[in-house]
């Protein structure tokens, strides 16, 4: 287990983490969620051993590993712009670690031919990496990152790059890498999306703080501040009978007609529609209320209109 405690660091005077505490389990695709500022680069980069804590304990199996120089960790991290070497060819790279190692040849070659497999870039073993796409690249650092054979992988947000739908299909990669290796990840990203579809637990971070930590449905499903649920999924805000509440698309309702007294619905707020705005699967609705005008987003389509 990669055990976190009280990990604090500033940088000019701004404090970047603020006594952070988190518990990974061993073999869990982790992911740090927050937005840009918010101290997860800087978490990753202290367990990498490219920064030290102000103050705070890491440990890993129960030994300390900030006293530990960055190459002798049992970590590998994949950057966010991959820093491959662009003068190597895809397998120079992958097998640069073992290399600098002093692995046995037979055995490097083995871990070669394994990594290229498991990223699925064995036809490419020969071409250099600047001829290759930014997903192919991904998958080059990725492998790169594995042969190592590390306890943790650490991940800065290594899709940013890629367009939508390479991101989408990236992640069904990256968990059947994880689930095929059973090591753990440690994802960095602001992509709540990618965060909720790809984690077995994730961290919410926000001015360098843990704001809640759980299983993605969990945070999804049971927010624990105001923050957590408008960061995380797409959440509508009202005021309605003087308080405000936050209700997620799949649990609202916009009908023409006053609902009747039977319909099960915990609040219902009259509002008169300025604009439908039409998106497919989902409808928005421009709304004025008694007190303010309002977005409500991401209905579904098949909203009622009797």
């Amino acid at each position: 287990m990669l055990k976190i405690k009280n990990i604090t660091k500033s940088l000019n005077g701004v404090i970047v983490l603020d006594n952070v505490t988190l518990d990974i389990k061993q073999g869990d695709f982790f992911s740090l969620l927050g937005p840009s500022g918010c101290g997860k680069t800087t978490l990753l980069r202290i367990l990498a051993g490219f920064d030290m804590p102000d103050s705070g304990e890491a440990t890993w199996d129960g030994q300390d590993i900030l006293s530990v120089p960055p190459h002798l960790r049992p970590f590998n991290i994949v950057f966010q712009r991959y820093a491959l070497f662009p003068h190597m060819t895809v397998a120079g790279n992958i097998a640069f670690g073992p290399s600098v190692k002093g692995w046995a040849k037979d055995k490097a070659a083995v871990s070669l031919r394994d990594a290229l497999a498991l990223v699925r870039m064995e036809e490419f073993a020969d071409r250099r990496v600047d001829t290759l796409s930014g997903g192919q690249q991904q998958r080059v650092a990725l492998a790169r990152a594995i042969i190592n054979q590390p306890k943790v992988l650490l991940l800065d947000e290594p899709m940013s790059a890629l367009d939508q739908k390479l991101r989408e299909k990236m992640r069904i990669d990256l968990l059947r890498i994880q689930r095929s290796l059973g090591i753990t990840f440690v994802l960095v990203t602001h992509d709540q999306e990618e965060a909720l579809a790809m984690s077995d637990r994730m961290a919410i971070m926000n001015r360098g703080r843990v704001e809640q930590c759980g299983a993605p449905e969990d945070i999804y499903r049971r927010p624990g501040s105001a923050f957590v649920a408008d960061f995380v999924g797409t959440v509508n805000e009202i005021n309605a009978s003087g308080k405000k509440i936050f209700v997620r698309p799949e649990e609202l309702q916009v009908s023409k007609s006053k609902f009747k007294a039977d319909d099960s619905f915990h609040e219902q707020v009259s509002a008169k529609v300025r604009e439908i705005l039409f998106k497919g699967p989902v409808t928005d609705f421009v709304m004025d209320t008694d007190s303010e005008r309002i977005l409500i987003a991401q209905v579904s389509s098949s909203w009622k209109h009797d």
